[in-house]
């Protein structure tokens, strides 16, 4: 048990690492954004980057997977068959892309009419969409590189792409006047070169000296099955915007934006928690350390990340003005609530453990799709009369039944034995403390106020992460000192 924990620290540390400087430069460039764009045209963006998902779902059809599966099953058959497995998917994303990235762009006056009242061009959409056709091929290298256990040269691909199209775009934006499209072409700039970058560097598994079409039969079968739940998650993660965008304007779309990318603090270090604990999840649950582990991170992960949500929510206010010109102070309340549902979207590794040990993953596309169900619905209620905070109580809601559907079924399939009424605690508390806090913050209280509350309410959620054995062993050692100062 301590030596996996070790490794998902180290593993989390090397992984953070580049997952930290890559994020940190998108929020860091929020004080250049923020006073380059309004806050409408921070909506017209963040209404494109949703679209562009949408599409990247499409390009993606499971490869990722399928790359991952078929590259370790390849192993014992030797290189020149993992060549074959990522050139058939290389092969197949351009020429399946292409086709997408077509249609989609003659489709630009459809959507540029119902989502942006025909403010954009048509070349406004082809860039973004290109963008996300090089964007996966991108990730495909830099998965590459995870399979191959070299973590520096994914955090170098992923980390210069970053740098790239974050140069390229101020470049365009301040330099050439260019704003929203130099914006997405910025983007698009850094997934050209970095995806030349990363084909120089997998070259030894690339082969285009033939097509590799006798793969895509198998790896499609094996992926096209994961799009049903991938579209049920996309429901999830964007329903919020296409709500706030129709309801209540670009201009609301920018300031709901603008808090997701303060929120997205937390939701870089649950990203960082998901890449290191997935492998050990997957290794642990065949052992005989699989209770424990998953019980004793459970309760750990749920402590760090209502702690962590709660001294957010605290300081949100402030970094929202120091970060940010006036038009953007009204994010700041968005903050907090957004951050939850990137907490229950990491527990979710941890709570379908037993879903996966029973190989019982049919059941995951379902619960997917009822939790994206149940968000639509209440976007529909919320938003209408409480805009971005309705849309985001509404995500941070349906994240959270998500979790407890899938915990309830695994839990069945596989005895854990959570610490219930511990982690219940945890999340009622931290809840709690999130809405105290942004109310007093609306009847003009200050940090001095507000700080006490939180700080209390952090010491609580994690002395509730410890056992109880430990926790009074710890209580015990504090007291001795003390005694002998």
């Amino acid at each position: 048990m301590k030596r996996r924990l070790k490794q998902l620290g180290r593993d989390s540390l090397v992984y953070g690492l580049g997952g930290v400087f890559a994020k940190s430069i998108g929020f860091f460039l929020l004080p250049v954004y923020t006073r380059i764009f309004s806050p409408a045209d921070y909506g017209t963006i963040e209404m494109l980057t949703v679209l562009a998902g949408f599409l990247s779902m499409l390009l993606q059809m499971g490869m990722d997977s399928a790359q991952s599966f078929y590259f370790f099953e390849q192993k014992n058959s030797g290189h020149s068959a993992q060549t074959a497995v990522v050139s058939a998917i290389v092969q197949w994303r351009i020429l399946w892309g292409t086709v997408i990235v077509v249609c989609a762009t003659l489709l630009s006056p459809v959507l540029n009419y119902f989502f942006f009242q025909g403010k954009l061009t048509w070349e406004y959409f082809a860039i973004a969409f290109v963008g996300v056709l090089f964007s996966q091929l991108v990730s495909q290298s830099a998965e590459v590189f995870r399979l191959l256990y070299k973590p520096w040269r994914f955090i170098g691909i992923t980390l210069g792409n970053t740098v790239v199209s974050s140069a390229v775009a101020l470049v365009l934006i301040l330099m050439l006047g260019l704003g929203i499209k130099g914006y997405l072409a910025g983007s698009l700039a850094g997934s050209l070169i970095s995806t030349g970058l990363g084909w120089f560097y997998i070259r030894e598994f690339l082969d285009f000296s033939k097509l590799h079409k006798d793969w895509w039969p198998r790896l499609l079968k094996f992926g096209a099955p994961l799009v049903p739940s991938g579209l049920a998650i996309y429901v999830l993660n964007t329903s919020d915007r296409w709500f706030v965008s129709h309801y209540a304007g670009q201009e609301a779309l920018g300031l709901y934006a603008v808090g997701a990318k303060f929120a997205m603090v937390i939701a870089l270090a649950v990203t960082t928690f998901r890449q290191a604990w997935w492998p050990i999840a997957m290794d642990s649950m065949h052992g005989d350390d699989g209770p424990v582990l998953f019980r004793t991170i459970g309760r750990l992960y749920l402590g760090c990340g209502v702690a962590c949500v709660v001294l957010l929510t605290a300081i949100s206010p402030y970094i929202v003005r120091w970060l940010t010109p006036p038009e953007y102070y009204g994010a700041y309340p968005l903050i907090g609530v957004l951050a939850w549902y990137s907490v229950f979207y990491g527990f979710y590794l941890i709570g379908a453990g037993g879903i996966w040990k029973a190989e019982k993953t049919a059941v995951l596309p379902l619960l997917a799709g009822a939790a994206a169900v149940l968000n639509v619905v209440l976007d529909a209620i919320l938003v209408p009369s409480m805009g971005g905070m309705g849309a985001a109580v509404a995500t941070s809601i349906s994240f959270l039944i998500w979790n407890v559907l899938v915990l309830a079924i695994s839990e069945k399939l596989w005895a854990v034995r959570y610490p219930f009424g511990r982690m219940i605690l945890q999340v009622v508390l931290g809840i709690v403390a999130t809405g105290y806090i942004l109310f007093s913050y609306s009847q003009k209280a200050a940090f001095v106020q507000v700080g006490p509350f939180a700080a209390l309410v952090i010491l609580l959620v994690l002395m509730m992460s410890v056992p109880k054995k430990q926790l009074f062993a710890a209580w015990g050692s504090a007291r001795s000192f003390v005694g002998r100062r």
